[in-house]
């Protein structure tokens, strides 16, 4: 999908991730929206587009320059942006080898997810562990950008860092804080809570599991144990399982 319906019209009006748009201003696009824009799309000088700061703010635009070098925009008035899930979502995971972590970034995006933490644990993949050397981040946040662009989203999730378990643990984590577990006999995500929360923070671990020591440490740092149901699921599918239920429980999709 390029885009999302106009109001009142039966056409569609791509959209762009631009973070420096604003009221009255001309803007670049971003290589990887201008190659979008360019190359897939083939629009022309006139076509008019939708772009958002990634921010939460909206606005119509014109193209006025197509070429090779860059694409290039102005900004004629902001619009109305698609409401945001009134659940800050926080997902935080091992990182996935292969295009796997892609596809989680992209689906959770779409979900309405705030942030995105990739955290090294002891039985992350070694594929996967260059990742703390920022060797994905770009990519990452690429990712992100477009899957806001096709899902109507005016605000991009923020991709952190990859870092180390130990380290995560120190950050700051609002609202009810859950780790999943594969654990007989533990809660169900859906009995976590008896109101709905502002803020969550889902904690997945690698596909090989958590340590014992890993599952002391975080549940030692605040984290309820939960769990997603009877069956083993993958790394990537528990992921996106956990966020569209969070989102059904205490998001926009009850």
């Amino acid at each position: 999908m390029g885009g999302t319906p106009d109001s009142g019209k039966a056409m569609s009006v791509s959209r762009f991730h631009v973070p420096t748009a604003a009221p009255g201003a001309r803007v670049s696009f971003p290589e990887h929206s201008a190659h979008h824009a360019r190359d897939v799309l083939r629009l022309r000088p006139g076509a008019e587009v939708r772009i958002f700061d990634g921010r939460g703010a909206e606005f119509a635009a014109i193209l006025e320059v197509v070429t090779k070098r860059s694409v290039e925009a102005r900004v004629t008035g902001a619009v109305a942006s698609r409401p945001e899930s009134p659940l800050g979502l926080v997902l935080a995971l091992s990182p996935l080898k292969g295009d796997r972590m892609e596809w989680v970034i992209q689906k959770a995006t779409e979900l309405g997810t705030a942030e995105i933490h990739p955290v090294v644990t002891a039985r992350t993949d070694a594929v996967a562990r260059p990742a703390l050397k920022g060797s994905r981040q770009e990519r990452w946040e690429k990712v992100a950008s477009g899957a806001a662009e096709q899902s109507g989203r005016a605000v991009v999730p923020r991709v952190a860092p990859t870092t180390t378990l130990d380290l995560f643990l120190q950050t700051s984590l609002p609202g009810l804080k859950l780790l999943l577990l594969e654990t007989p006999g533990l809660p169900p995500l859906s009995q976590a809570a008896t109101a709905p929360p502002q803020g969550v923070t889902l904690l997945l671990g690698p596909a090989g599991g958590w340590e014992s020591v890993e599952a002391d440490r975080i549940e030692a740092a605040g984290f309820s144990a939960v769990s997603l149901g009877p069956r083993v699921l993958r790394a990537e599918t528990a992921a996106i399982a956990a966020v569209g239920i969070a989102q059904a429980l205490w998001g926009d999709l009850r």
